[in-house]
């Protein structure tokens, strides 16, 4: 609640302080943007302190965690959540590592020592133009999207992006996935829903979902109080997947659903795909 009203004065501060026009708007909403969604951590991590196996790479300003995959085995390119930086995500890169599957990590702009200001629009743009170059970067390693929180909606973006099109992923992965950032304001703080009405393009994933007939995994908390289970549950009904699968847990929350008996359904799922 805090960050939410902090927020709210920022946009006004930039707002006043701003000349009269279009672009006024538009950086009050950028600001607004910043401040309510990205809470990352901006201090540097090396990849080896976390795994001997990764390496760090630079990709127009930003950040990459990268594993290369074992023979035959499929890459994961991994879209982080709203809060910290790669690092203390260290759990999850051993579990793929160990399994032979590659893996590349995206640090967002602002995130972890990469570099430049956090944006849907930078975020995005960035993300199509990773999975079009992965093959210059693992190979010719089929790929499977996971996002996290709120890397779900940028992972299905890719999904249906030209990029995505092109070259389909072999799976997607959702962790703890909303409806829409909007609708997320709308159940967390309903004050708020004004200033983001407009903003349309704040991945809608209640309609990029139904673009997609990727093979689909949701693993999404019972007791989620960032991202309510009810928006995980509606994306997998509105899936038009053949191969989806909804895995939860009555007492894992928005952090805790990574848990041994989830990654076992997933493990099962992964291996199924190639």
């Amino acid at each position: 609640m805090k960050n939410f009203l902090f927020s709210v004065f920022l946009v006004v501060l930039a707002a006043v302080s701003l000349p009269n026009g279009p672009a006024t708007a538009q950086s009050a909403q950028t600001l607004l943007e910043r401040r309510v969604f990205y809470q990352f951590d901006s201090a540097y991590a090396n990849p080896k302190g976390v795994d001997k196996r990764l390496s760090e790479r630079r990709f127009h300003g930003i950040i990459l965690w990268v594993g290369k995959p074992k023979p035959g085995k499929p890459t994961i390119l991994y879209l982080p959540g709203s809060g910290g930086n790669l690092a203390i995500r260290r759990g999850k890169f051993p579990w793929f590592l160990d399994k032979g599957y590659g893996v590349v990590a995206m640090s967002y702009p602002g995130m972890g020592g990469s570099n430049g200001l956090p944006s849907r629009k930078r975020i995005q743009n960035l993300a199509n133009q990773l999975y079009k170059q992965l093959p210059e970067i693992v190979g010719d390693s089929p790929t499977i999207l996971w996002g996290e929180s709120l890397g779900t909606g940028v992972a299905l973006e890719i999904a249906t992006h030209k990029v995505g099109r092109q070259r389909p992923p072999l799976g997607i992965i959702l962790q703890a996935p909303y409806t829409s950032l909007v609708e997320l304001v709308a159940y967390k703080n309903p004050a708020m829903l004004p200033l983001f009405r407009s903003r349309s393009d704040l991945w809608p994933s209640r309609r990029t979902i139904t673009k997609t007939k990727a093979p689909l995994f949701i693993l999404h908390g019972g007791r989620d109080t960032t991202v309510p289970i009810a928006m995980g549950r509606t994306l997998f009904k509105l899936s038009p997947s053949p191969n989806k699968v909804f895995t939860t847990h009555p007492d894992a929350s928005h952090k805790t659903i990574w848990r041994k008996d989830a990654l076992a359904k997933m493990l099962k799922w992964i291996e199924a795909l190639y």
